[in-house]
């Protein structure tokens, strides 16, 4: 090969390996920005040196990102330079056009689109596999990254407004699933955080008693039935109503009751013994009702409805199971939720959510509903019928198949819930 030939390749091959830098930057700022911290935390603590590279990366990602900038400026203009030089030699100035738009094109698939998105498929693996580098590069371009990061900072210093949240809420739910599964948490733990973080969003709605369970005392009753229906009971307050449920008046400490009835029998006053009732509406979120209940030192809130009628009531220790879980005492009959009548069946209480069912019987809603997820079984059963369902009615949902297996005055207590196998899908099918 003459040395015509020779200086005729040789900008296209300078170019290609331009391409290949592009590709590498793309790449590596990908794997960056996309990558689990905590995995590569755990994997250089655990004595991969090339983890502890990433991480250091990870740990000055300003730098590494004015870094990236640059190594990316200079590849794509250098490429596109080259090829203006190259095709102006063999064309004329008539072809740059034509080869700006081609040059265009093959960077943005070859060195831009492509890159991406087999980095964003493996984070974790090219931020290792690309750290080396990347470190050197990073004290290469020192000096002009330096430069950079100060101008952008000093822009950054003068924009108005807030800085946006680094991490997500989701994020921060991978982050603990990442944790649980590697050992850095237990379960326990993990369940306890996941619930901290899911605290502000649970309404009272979800989480009371409800009207049809609510033990209450008519005021119009005869002291000696009141104290036959507290002695059938283990609550240490009840609410007081007068007329009918949707008129609570007060709350009354048992306690006191039985003190007072002891001293005064007959003559006793039940309404001077009532706590003034503390109402809320059912929309109202656990997290600002829990400071409000304990300021008022208030153990008891009865929550009301759109039309100003009772729904229920919800305790303090109904809010603290949300964050802490099932809160047992003494008096407390246990009762499982979930019971095994064989593999892949489960016998399930109507209050329990769809979620945990599908969790126990690791089951994933292939819709992806959120909204389903979140709702009680025994609601999401009525929804499905186009009448009050008997015992024995069901109904099929994608592989499960729910059976009304208990029912108390027009109420489901109790679901029977079959994982089917995934030959027998019919789909959704009331």
């Amino acid at each position: 090969m003459d040395g015509d030939s020779r200086s005729s390749w040789l900008p296209w091959i300078v170019a290609v390996f331009l391409l290949l830098g592009a590709a590498y930057f793309a790449v590596a700022e990908t794997a960056f920005a996309s990558a689990s911290r905590n995995k590569i935390k755990n994997a250089a603590d655990k004595g991969d040196s090339r983890a502890e590279k990433a991480l250091y990366v990870l740990d000055h990602f300003d730098r590494a990102i004015s870094t990236l900038l640059i190594g990316t400026n200079i590849v794509h203009i250098a490429a596109a330079s080259l090829v203006t030089v190259a095709v102006t030699r063999l064309w004329g100035l008539s072809a740059v056009s034509v080869s700006t738009v081609v040059t265009t094109i093959v960077v943005f698939f070859a060195g831009e689109m492509l890159p991406k998105s087999i980095a964003k498929k493996y984070p974790e693996r090219l931020c290792k596999a690309t750290a080396g580098t990347l470190r050197f590069f990073m004290v290469l371009f020192w000096p002009l990254s330096s430069l950079l990061t100060l101008i952008g900072r000093g822009a950054a210093a003068l924009t108005p407004g807030e800085a946006e949240i680094s991490v997500t809420e989701d994020e921060l739910y991978d982050i603990i699933e990442d944790m649980t599964e590697e050992g850095s948490l237990d379960e326990e733990q993990g369940e306890l955080i996941s619930s901290a973080l899911q605290f502000g969003e649970v309404t009272v709605e979800s989480i009371l008693t409800p009207r049809v369970d609510l033990e209450a005392i008519d005021i119009e009753d005869s002291l000696e039935d009141i104290l036959s229906q507290i002695k059938s009971q283990n609550h240490s307050r009840l609410p007081v109503y007068e007329g009918s449920v949707d008129n609570v008046i007060g709350i009354l400490q048992i306690r006191r009751f039985i003190k007072a009835y002891l001293h005064s029998g007959k003559d006793l006053d039940l309404r001077g013994l009532l706590d003034q009732p503390f109402f809320i509406h059912q929309s109202t979120k656990i997290d600002e009702l829990l400071p409000v209940m304990s300021k008022k030192r208030q153990n008891i809130a009865v929550v009301t409805d759109n039309y100003g009628g009772t729904l229920g009531i919800v305790t303090v220790e109904d809010i603290l199971e949300e964050l802490v879980g099932e809160i047992w005492d003494e008096d407390d009959v246990v009762e499982e939720p979930f019971v095994e009548l064989e593999e892949g069946v489960l016998l399930v209480d109507a209050d329990e959510s769809v979620s945990d069912v599908m969790e126990q019987l690791d089951y994933e809603d292939p819709d992806g509903d959120e909204e389903l997820v979140n709702t009680r079984m025994g609601e999401w059963a009525y929804e499905q019928f186009t009448a009050i369902p008997k015992v024995g009615d069901s109904f099929r949902y994608h592989e499960l198949e729910v059976t009304v297996s208990a029912m108390e005055h027009n109420r489901i207590r109790k679901l029977k819930v079959a994982l089917l196998p995934k030959a027998e899908e019919g789909g959704e099918d009331a």
